[in-house]
């Protein structure tokens, strides 16, 4: 099973409602707006995304912030452009049969990466607006 028929079975078994946004289809899971991303190259690649913005902390400083997370995490955090970041979840999916809880275990690791994301980007913000820090 590739993945576009894996993700739209569980979708719509588990009652989400999904669109279409360009080449990817995007669902809302616990509050966030979840980006399943398909490439035609490889159809058994699972990869699902969560995006910020990153407009107010520098382009170092979300690097460094990606670079921190991806060492500690199955997740991989990168920097799109200068204001766009993303957290990543990556897995090719093999011949047998994914289960819908096994997607379901997945989005909860993506979401509690993506929290974790979000905390340690607010820091960063408050420890860049302290009065007595600079930013060069």
């Amino acid at each position: 099973m590739n993945v576009k028929e894996l993700m739209k079975r569980f979708l719509e078994e588990e009652g989400f409602k999904y669109e279409w946004d360009e080449e990817n289809w995007v669902f809302k899971f616990q509050g966030l707006k979840v980006i399943l991303f398909l490439n035609e190259n490889h159809e058994t690649l699972l990869s699902l995304g969560v995006a910020y913005g990153a407009e107010e902390i520098p382009r170092y400083v979300a690097l460094d912030l990606c670079n921190e997370l991806n060492q500690t995490s199955i997740l991989k955090h990168y920097l799109v452009d200068d204001d766009t970041l993303v957290v990543l979840f990556e897995e090719f999916i093999e011949e047998t049969e994914v289960t819908n809880e096994a997607v379901m275990d997945i989005l909860e690791i993506l979401v509690h990466g993506a929290y974790r994301f979000d905390e340690r980007m607010d820091e960063m913000k408050s420890y860049l607006s302290h009065p007595d820090k600079t930013v060069n």
